[in-house]
């Protein structure tokens, strides 16, 4: 398979199709940033689901009993809104090709992973499947970091 060059006299990146190898964007880097979505999503569906289970907004304005550290829902729910919001903006920078995305896409599919830890023993296959997953975005992200490098590292070959 021969690789298309750019016709005399245009730009890279205008003749008929043609990108530089550098700038495609890798299969797993848009893996990773539509996983991204899904488990932001996932997550948001999830906190809303914790959010209505705690009883803190009835035990604080109805029976008027505030027990900060028994509302483990709660503190779960909050957690889920971070890493959905995480999830989410790491996917936007991902598939605009931000640096900024790959390191919120590492370390939040890492605190992903390891959230879901904790729930192996209450869900398997569910905690199983989003390991699964964050494994897969991580693996995506770490095996295409040449597509994040700059410009200007991959003219002078300092990369």
């Amino acid at each position: 398979m021969s690789v298309k060059t750019p016709a005399a006299g245009t730009p890279a990146g205008t003749a008929r199709g043609y990108v530089p190898p550098t700038l495609r964007r890798p299969g797993w880097v848009t893996f990773a940033a539509v996983m991204s979505f899904v488990v932001g999503v996932y997550y948001a569906l999830i906190a809303l689901t914790e959010f209505s289970n705690s009883y803190w907004l009835y035990n604080y304005h109805v029976a008027n009993v505030y027990s900060l550290a028994g509302q483990h829902l709660l503190w779960w729910g909050i957690f889920d809104t971070i890493i959905a919001v995480t999830a989410i903006a790491a996917g936007v920078s991902l598939l605009r090709g931000g640096f900024f995305g790959i390191l919120v896409g590492i370390s939040g599919a890492g605190f992903s992973a390891i959230r879901w830890l904790f729930y192996l023993a209450v869900d398997p296959w569910v905690a199983a499947a989003i390991i699964a997953i964050d494994v897969l975005i991580i693996y995506g992200l770490t095996s295409s970091m040449d597509y994040f490098a700059d410009s200007d590292d991959i003219r002078s070959g300092t990369t």
